[in-house]
Order: C-alpha cells, then structure tokens, then sequence
C-alpha cells in the first residue's frame, strides 16, 4: 500500500512556510523545487530536478545550492544509494520511510517499514543526541529478472 501523503498544496505552503520561519528567502527557483519534491514522490537527482522545473527559471547551480540551503532546515532529505549521484526528497517529518534500489534498472521503491527505530531508541538510552539513521536496501527487482531470464543471461539476482 503506498504511503499517504499530505495534499501538495498544503504541504507546499508549509514548506514555504519554513523557509520564512528560517529567514530563508522564497525565491522563484525554491518555490519550483519544492512544488515538484511536494507534489511528485521522489528521490529525484539535481539533474533530475534541473529538467521538471520550467525553462529560465534557473541555472543547475541554483539548484544545488537551493538543495543544499533547504538541505540545512531539514525541508529536503539527501539519499545515497551507493551510485555517486545523491538524490533528494521533501522531508515531510512525520514520514519516515527508507527505498530499495534496484541494482540493474536504478528504479527506486519507498518502504514504509522502519526496523531501525529501536535501535535509534537504544542509542538515545546510551546518551546519544540528535540520532539519525539511514536505510537502504538493494536488490534486482522482478522485471530486470524477467529480463535477464528472457535474454537466456545470467540471473542477476544471484550473484556469481
């Protein structure tokens, strides 16, 4: 079952929001980022980002230091997936949630599940502040399989 989201609007307007409350400027180009991180469930890369906002609106260094600002306020989260290109995501705060990636094809599904908490839990019982985890889970999904066995290659999902 697919997470539920709050409405785009409203979680554009709080994002703005935010940005205001952080004496961060809403600009046109944060305003085009964050319409499309409220609006499409990513993670999407800065180029990725780059080509869904409209022409002219910005440059590709805009949006990396928009990222990186928003990034800061805790609006945005950064993911790695091992691949060299970090990807990015509206932070919605009460959503936690981690991806698998797949190995061959790159496509990206959100798990809602968190097995990590008790262990940030036990971490804050240790003494430790501002705990945080990262969680990601790589495979090869069912039709990079389907795939493979079609084209008589190896199984990419058994490693050889």
């Amino acid at each position: 079952m697919p997470p539920s989201h709050p409405p785009a609007n409203s979680s554009l307007e709080s994002a703005l929001q935010t940005l205001r409350d952080h004496q961060a400027r809403v600009t046109e180009p944060r305003r085009a980022i964050l319409t499309i991180l409220t609006s499409e469930h990513g993670p999407f890369t800065v180029e990725e980002i780059y080509q869904r906002i409209e022409k002219g609106v910005c440059d590709l260094v805009t949006v990396y230091r928009s990222l990186a600002a928003m990034e800061e306020i805790n609006l945005v989260r950064r993911c790695d997936f091992g691949d060299g290109a970090y990807r990015y995501e509206f932070n919605t705060g009460d959503h936690h949630h981690h991806h698998i990636i797949c190995r061959t094809c790159r496509s990206v599904k959100t798990l809602d599940f968190c097995v990590a908490d008790s262990l940030e839990r036990m971490a804050r019982q240790l003494g430790y502040e501002n705990v945080t985890h990262t969680l990601e889970i790589f495979g090869v999904c069912v039709n990079c399989q389907k795939k493979a066995a079609r084209a008589g290659g190896p199984n990419p999902a058994v490693p050889g």
